[in-house]
């Protein structure tokens, strides 16, 4: 399964200018995404504003540098799952139909929806020079498809011209009248089945494409959704679906490999001292500003072994060469975007006791051209109060282990 894209379809419900409540909806589901194993967390059209008509509720309608939108994208850093989410956009004068893709707590890209439907006449179509929006995961390339984008051509045959295998086909489809009971519900629903599903059936079959779809779900304020979320493959076979229109989420395993080859290897030493403090160094990206801390490690050199490789590794990032390797205490495959560059790494990592010592100054100043600001002596319990960004995101739970004395497997999958 390593490699593969897994993605976490949530067809929630998102109300109508609660900016706040559809926050803590979205970082709730990037933590269920977490837990489930995925690399992303796809949600519906509109999910973070809701799907609202700007003629009649302009205010609920983000710029794409608002505050709400930042705490959806910093969250992806923190929890370790990429996001595709939904807005109602404010970009000067004009409003647009939006999704974002954030990961690893940076905005890379979005995409305008371009053909609208009824009664979005409130919107700007999005720029036809976007060909598509192509996006990357890793060695993945994926397109975006909005809602009554469905009902058209052009957009599925661009993603596939540029390269992308997938799409995610986000939607937040209104039902003409009000669900009252059961039998409504279903006949909403099979409306949707006809339409959306069977739109996303055409295409996958006519363009070779793998499909994942997720629709708003639930009622609203002043509308109803019919929700689905469901994985198509290139020969139009529904190989994953909800049941029905209730919110839910489906785990979307899907054999298009995210891993940049060649694969780097590479061990990272979690060096403990007597008051079970963990050495930590931590990384800045150049582009994004964004930093994260983890133990001190790289990849390995030609020729080089993991153990040859976590000394040469201490000795430059802590001038020690004395340093006595402990056993190995589990692994860690993940991709991730560097200053610019998708990489996978996949790492072994080793635990030490050592004495406490300090890293030089010069020896900082030397580790700033490799994107290290800053070494320090971390508890398990500080780096829990904190909101410093580790990697991986157990890593306090990691340290407190350690410190207990608990018996670790060495071939223990550490996490994102």
């Amino acid at each position: 399964m390593m490699g593969l894209v897994h993605a976490f379809l949530a067809a929630i419900p998102a109300g109508k200018g609660d900016h706040e409540g559809n926050a803590r909806a979205h970082v709730a589901v990037l933590e269920a995404a977490a837990e489930a194993g995925c690399d992303l967390a796809v949600f519906p059209e509109f999910s973070l504003t809701g799907s609202i008509d700007p003629r009649l509720l302009p205010a609920a309608a983000v710029p794409v540098a608002s505050q709400v939108v930042a705490e959806v994208v910093a969250a992806t850093a923190r929890i370790g799952v990429g996001a595709i989410f939904g807005i109602a956009e404010l970009a000067s004068d004009r409003f647009y139909i939006t999704q974002l893709y954030a990961h690893g707590g940076s905005l890379h890209g979005l995409y305008r929806k371009r053909h609208l439907g009824e009664g979005e006449e409130g919107f700007t179509p999005g720029d036809a020079g976007q060909a598509g929006g192509i996006f990357r995961l890793g060695a993945a390339r994926f397109g975006m498809v909005i809602c009554a984008e469905g009902g058209v051509d052009f957009p599925w045959i661009e993603a596939r011209d540029g390269g992308a295998r997938l799409v995610f086909f986000c939607s937040a489809p209104g039902l003409y009248g009000r669900r009252t009971d059961q039998e409504s519900w279903r006949q909403g629903l099979s409306w949707w089945e006809e339409s959306g599903l069977g739109d996303a059936i055409r295409h996958a079959r006519q363009q070779g494409l793998w499909v994942a779809m997720v629709g708003q779900s639930g009622s609203n304020v002043d509308e109803d959704f019919p929700g689905l979320a469901a994985l198509v493959d290139p020969e139009g076979t529904i190989v994953a679906r909800l049941p029905d229109w209730r919110p839910g989420s489906l785990v979307a395993d899907i054999p298009i490999n995210l891993a940049v080859q060649p694969v780097r290897e590479a061990v990272r030493t979690l060096l403990v001292d007597d008051a079970d403090r963990a050495l930590l160094v931590r990384f800045q990206d150049e582009v994004t500003g964004l930093s994260w801390w983890c133990p001190p490690g790289g990849g390995l050199e030609r020729g080089e072994d993991h153990l040859d490789a976590a000394r040469r590794e201490l000795a430059e990032e802590t001038g020690r060469t004395d340093v006595a390797l402990g056993a190995f205490i589990g692994t860690r495959t993940h991709t991730f975007c560097f200053n610019g560059v998708w990489t996978t790494q996949r790492e072994r990592w080793l635990v030490c006791r050592v004495p406490a010592f300090t890293v030089s100054a010069d020896r900082l100043a030397l580790l700033a051209t490799e994107s290290v600001r800053e070494v320090r002596w971390w508890t398990a319990a500080e780096l829990m109060a904190s909101e410093a960004v580790t990697a991986p995101r157990r890593l306090p739970s990691l340290i407190a282990e350690t410190a207990s004395g608990v018996a670790v497997d060495p071939e223990r999958d550490l996490g994102r």
